[in-house]
């Protein structure tokens, strides 16, 4: 088997330490996974993911067929070398897409999505989804699922459920028809929606459990609602999951929230905004985010964070310059910035790994609740 979770510490609640085991080598969970969502991490370079920490990275599948096309991936070598990494790679299905790009809508068998490059129509299938990832070869690929807009909204959120398992199902069955993990050496996990309502979470967990998945991922939260909304999400959800396969949450990626998040049982996380934050211009430090566009930086001849040993801070460039840069659109703040915040990032998972071995995880929590407030919602 090319896949396999083992459960170190911690059970079906609270938080855990894991390893998950991959043919291209093991991730010390609680994990984060930098997302490069065409295959190339904006910012950072490839050869500098190792160094700062991290284990695993995920690309986008609807992205990837968009441009330049999964046909084109394979005669480049496959996906882990068109994103010079060799690590594991995870694919997400583009049902995010359904959701954040704008003129998709839902039909009963496909999402209908804008194309990002030629404008036309996609019919993004869940058979489509599959046959793209199968053609991409990432380690981990996830079903196409419905993302509902509001978690609150019960009567869209249980559509979305009933959606969510009958794709499911039908992804089940073409993974099983091309011979499961154990043949293709390429895992399908499923993914839970169910918004806020621990019903919904609790039906659509037992059903896709009951298809036998390879692993679960918690999604349908950090879709704009409060703090407290999310993480009742991710318990309602969590708690239904076995507690021996790992549990994924998607689109989650603030230093509070990653912390809550473990506390509740999840495992492993992706998530844009470290890197997007620092294209523009937010640093994440030990003392919170700070906004290096702001004035108070012009003259400021420190790096980025002193006393941090990321590669980005290493080079010295003061935060006067990289403010320069920055309003001058010029790349490498930019690029500085985003690979300080995912450094940051892998540096904080490390640092909750140990605290749960060490029994201080609650210590370590506070602290990060003291210094980072939860996002607010979007309006």
């Amino acid at each position: 088997m090319s896949l396999r979770f083992e459960r170190l510490r911690g059970g079906a609640a609270g938080p855990r330490l894991g390893r998950l085991h991959t043919a291209r080598g093991v991730v010390e969970t609680p994990a984060f996974m930098p997302v490069a969502t065409r295959g190339m991490m904006r910012g950072p370079w490839p050869d500098r993911m190792r160094s700062m920490g991290a284990q695993m990275l995920l690309a986008n599948a609807f992205h990837l067929f968009a441009r330049p096309g999964a046909e084109t991936v394979e005669a480049l070598g496959g996906l882990h070398r068109y994103m010079a990494w060799d690590g594991p790679v995870l694919t997400d299905s583009g049902g995010f897409q359904g959701f954040s790009i704008g003129g998709a809508r839902l039909e009963e068998d496909a999402i209908v999505i804008p194309h990002p490059v030629g404008g036309h129509s996609v019919r993004w299938t869940p058979a489509l989804a599959f046959e793209t990832q199968a053609a991409l070869r990432p380690d981990i690929a996830m079903v196409l699922d419905e993302c509902p807009p509001d978690p609150r909204d019960r009567v869209a959120v249980a559509a979305a459920v009933a959606r969510t398992l009958r794709w499911a199902r039908e992804q089940r069955d073409l993974h099983e028809a091309r011979g499961g993990l154990a043949q293709s050496g390429q895992a399908l996990f499923a993914i839970v929606q169910g918004g806020v309502h621990e019903d919904l979470r609790a039906a659509c967990a037992e059903a896709l459990i009951s298809m036998q998945f390879d692993g679960y991922a918690i999604g349908g939260v950090s879709v704009g609602e409060e703090h407290g909304a999310m993480m009742l999400g991710v318990e309602y959800s969590a708690g239904q999951l076995p507690p021996d396969q790992v549990r994924y949450l998607m689109g989650v990626g603030t230093p509070r929230e990653l912390v809550e998040a473990v506390a509740r049982g999840i495992d492993l996380f992706d998530c844009v905004h470290p890197a997007r934050a620092g294209r523009f211009g937010a640093a994440m430090t030990a003392g919170g985010m700070l906004n290096l566009k702001n004035a108070a930086f012009k003259a400021d001849p420190r790096p980025i964070e002193p006393g941090c040993g990321c590669d980005a801070c290493a080079t010295g460039v003061p935060r006067g310059a990289l403010r320069a840069g920055l309003k001058d659109d010029e790349l490498l703040p930019m690029s500085l910035l985003a690979h300080h915040n995912l450094h940051f990032i892998q540096s904080l998972m490390k640092e909750m790994r140990d605290a749960i071995a060490a029994d201080a995880f609650e210590g370590f929590r506070s602290r990060i609740a003291s210094v980072w407030t939860p996002r607010p919602p979007r309006a």
